[in-house]
């Protein structure tokens, strides 16, 4: 990887993107080919991003019109053992919107809040985005999806 590679600054531009509800410009930030996973739903819940991921971003994009990111720490990896090499970023971001109803002790309809996620990125020598797996609350999301239905 070359050392003139500022990762952090490539992945602000991501979330940034996705912020502004900018899929094309998170997608430029991708390698051909690129994996990704949001591990909630599942362990085998690896997709391609193009097609993949990015149709569950521009889905969530149309449906939370107010969504935004607010990234709140960013870890580069400097080859230590627990991060890895230093191609990987580690993110800790606020996700959300406005929600659709209620759920007593999380959010309160119309109000926008947003839900704790953790993401590790992988990037390819040339500062792609070939790897990203997404955690988030997801009792948090399923208490919202049954308030709603």
């Amino acid at each position: 990887m070359s050392s003139s590679l500022d990762l952090k600054a490539i992945t602000e531009k991501f979330f940034a993107a996705y912020d502004g509800h900018d899929v094309d410009g998170m997608l430029a930030l991708c390698a051909d080919g690129a994996q990704g996973r949001y591990l909630p739903y599942g362990k085998k819940s690896d997709m391609p991003i193009r097609g993949g991921l990015e149709q569950i971003w521009r889905g969530l994009l149309g449906a939370v019109p107010d969504f935004g990111v607010e990234v709140v720490e960013m870890i580069q990896g400097e080859g230590n053992i627990v991060v890895g090499e230093g191609n990987i970023v580690v993110i800790q971001a606020l996700l959300g919107g406005a929600m659709p109803a209620d759920v007593p002790g999380l959010v309160t309809k119309g109000k926008s809040d947003r839900i704790a996620h953790a993401y590790i990125i992988r990037y390819s020598a040339e500062g792609k985005i070939m790897r990203l797996d997404c955690y988030w609350d997801n009792t948090a999301i399923n208490a919202i999806k049954a308030s709603v239905l």
